[in-house]
């Protein structure tokens, strides 16, 4: 039988159990364009005396602390230098540390190649992406309700889809383009900004520098893409945009795309 010293010991071991905790609630934000913010939530099992974030990036397998918050924080900034990868947010009670479960990545979603067609051919010509995932998908441009959904399409500036050169073009051209009258309704169709990169890894142009336009014509061979899109809103999202060789004999383009979630942040390393 325990005595009555035994219960309050194991009681008190119970109490001591439950000192500590991790934070919850990780989530990125954009501090500036090139610039993490992370924020999270107080752990509930006490204050703890720090914080400790970490940052993994894309192309490594190992995590480097970056900031050490005191017990009151909730946030801390981190320029990564271009790159992109997962944050952890670890609270430090004395000896012992707590680890949140969730570890976010700034890191875009890929959506594999898909073919897209030329606004008069037979594949949907309107390409978007998902606000909540990430993930693209082509849409047809013969419906107004789907103007929300779409960022860019493909055109050539024609009536048939011959070609011989094809753009890649915003949205709200469609219905007032050879190519679209009567076909592409009016409706409330997103402004997207296109401007040729050549490289595939490095943070994006800032929209706003003059380098941007509503539509770029398309190389022979492959085109390589930043994207601004939500142009007239108060804050974008950029995407990295691979355009394989058009092909005017069936009126398609191979479509590939980095997308990223994290609204203002135009970091692209995957």
């Amino acid at each position: 039988m325990l005595t009555v010293a035994a219960v309050a010991a194991l009681a008190l071991a119970g109490c001591e159990s439950f000192i500590g905790g991790a934070p919850t609630e990780v989530t990125l934000g954009a501090a500036s364009d090139t610039t993490v913010r992370v924020s999270w939530e107080a752990p509930a099992g006490g204050v703890p005396d720090s914080y400790v974030v970490a940052f993994m990036a894309t192309d490594a397998s190992t995590w480097v602390d970056f900031t050490a918050a005191t017990e009151s924080a909730t946030t801390a900034d981190h320029n990564p230098a271009g790159k992109t990868g997962r944050y952890r947010v670890t609270a430090v009670f004395g000896a012992s540390t707590f680890a949140a479960a969730a570890t976010p990545s700034s890191t875009p979603i890929h959506t594999a190649g898909v073919l897209v067609g030329e606004l008069n051919a037979a594949e949907p010509s309107g390409y978007g992406w998902a606000r909540d995932s990430g993930d693209g998908a082509t849409f047809t441009m013969t419906y107004a309700s789907n103007a929300d959904k779409i960022d860019f399409y493909i055109t050539d500036w024609a009536t048939e889809y011959a070609g011989p050169h094809y753009s890649i073009a915003s949205p709200d051209w469609g219905p007032h383009e050879p190519g679209g009258a009567g076909m592409v309704p009016p409706g409330a169709w997103r402004a997207t900004a296109f401007c040729p990169v050549s490289s595939s890894q490095s943070p994006l142009p800032a929209f706003g520098t003059g380098v941007y336009d509503n539509n770029l014509e398309l190389g022979e061979d492959s085109t390589l893409v930043a994207v601004c899109t939500d142009t007239i809103g108060n804050s974008r999202h950029y995407a990295l945009v691979k355009l394989g060789r058009p092909d005017t004999a069936n009126g398609t383009v191979e479509v590939e795309t980095w997308f990223q979630l994290i609204k203002d942040l135009r970091l692209i390393q995957h």
